[in-house]
């Protein structure tokens, strides 16, 4: 008789994850919001990149169980210690801490807006420093063609110039060796 074989089960923190009691239990928008805090602090530390945090916030804001929460922190380091399903955040009243975690997750938010902002700025810095010598550079090229078309036309004139006086010279010559 062959012996049945077992799927591939997960290892590591991912199984402690998916086999917490209760993974099958609903979320609220406090459970939501921790596992936001938590991927923006990955993301400050560089540990995620900004599409990859979009994504992740995006499925932690959907997510119906703990067991859809459960992937998002997988193959990230512990950052807190997991606060189990069944025992309450600590601190004030159910609504106290949605209102608190809404803020904390808003003010990431503006955080994430404001290093977006600044680094659009410094780009905009680099930019300007390699364009401010343009117009230093076009007006040399004015300023050249401009000297070099004055001195083609004022050549012109003075070698006019010499011929007139050239022939003027002889001229007179001409006439004081008559007298």
């Amino acid at each position: 008789m062959s012996t049945p074989v077992t799927p591939l089960r997960p290892n590591g923190p991912a199984l402690r994850r998916a086999s917490w009691p209760g993974s099958e239990m609903r979320v609220g928008d406090a459970e939501r919001a921790a596992i936001a805090d938590r991927l923006a602090h990955h993301f400050s530390d560089g540990r995620l990149d900004e599409a990859e945090l979009n994504d992740r916030l995006d499925r932690a804001m959907r997510a119906k169980t703990m067991g859809d929460l459960t992937g998002l922190l997988a193959d990230l380091p512990e950052t807190e210690p997991a606060i189990p399903p069944d025992q309450p955040p600590p601190g004030g009243g159910r609504r106290h801490q949605q209102k608190m975690l809404r803020m904390q997750l808003q003010q990431e938010r503006l955080r994430l807006q404001h290093v977006q902002r600044e680094r659009r700025r410094t780009v905009r810095q680099e930019r300007f420093r390699t364009l401010r010598w343009l117009p230093v550079l076009i007006g040399v090229v004015i300023l050249a063609a401009i000297v070099l078309h004055w001195l083609t036309h004022s050549i012109v004139a003075w070698l006019v110039i010499a011929l007139v006086a050239v022939v003027w010279l002889q001229s007179r010559d001409r006439r004081n060796r008559r007298l």
